[in-house]
């Protein structure tokens, strides 16, 4: 929970600003609840703005939705990957983590169903279990 200022200066810098952000949005969000509940009479006129906490976690965990447990046999079904390129992967005969070490981030990104965003979810999976992506047939491709 972010109570203070303190609690803001202890996140990573690469959480700050998704954090900022959020907070940004819900400070908007509380501020319209506010005005909606003055026009509606549901609080006192002299009722006064106020923003005390705010939770946030930070959207990489919650994105990814990575198993805490993972294995080289952990199906695809169970990674946040869009249903598409869950499908396109399947249709590489891809079902379980193992498998994407059997095949290039250069083939990968030929499916239109599979980006880069995907790619590096992929490729944060396989090294969590200490697989990688085979090496690109081209080497001259650079990697996402």
């Amino acid at each position: 929970m972010i109570q203070t200022v303190d609690d803001l200066a202890q996140l990573p810098d690469d959480e700050l600003l998704p954090c900022l952000g959020a907070l940004r949005s819900a400070i908007h969000e509380a501020k319209r609840q506010h005005a909606e509940a003055l026009r509606e009479r549901l609080i006192p006129e002299s009722s006064t703005f106020a923003f005390h906490s705010f939770n946030w976690r930070p959207r990489g965990a919650q994105r990814f939705n990575i198993p805490i447990q993972l294995s080289p046999e952990t199906p695809i079904d169970e990674l946040s990957v869009r249903a598409s390129a869950r499908d396109a992967l399947k249709e590489l005969s891809i079902f379980c983590i193992e498998d994407l070490s059997a095949i290039s981030e250069q083939e990968l990104l030929k499916e239109v169903a599979i980006g880069p965003k995907t790619l590096g979810r992929l490729r944060e999976v396989l090294s969590r279990v200490g697989l990688d992506f085979l090496p690109n047939p081209n080497p001259q491709v650079s990697q996402t």
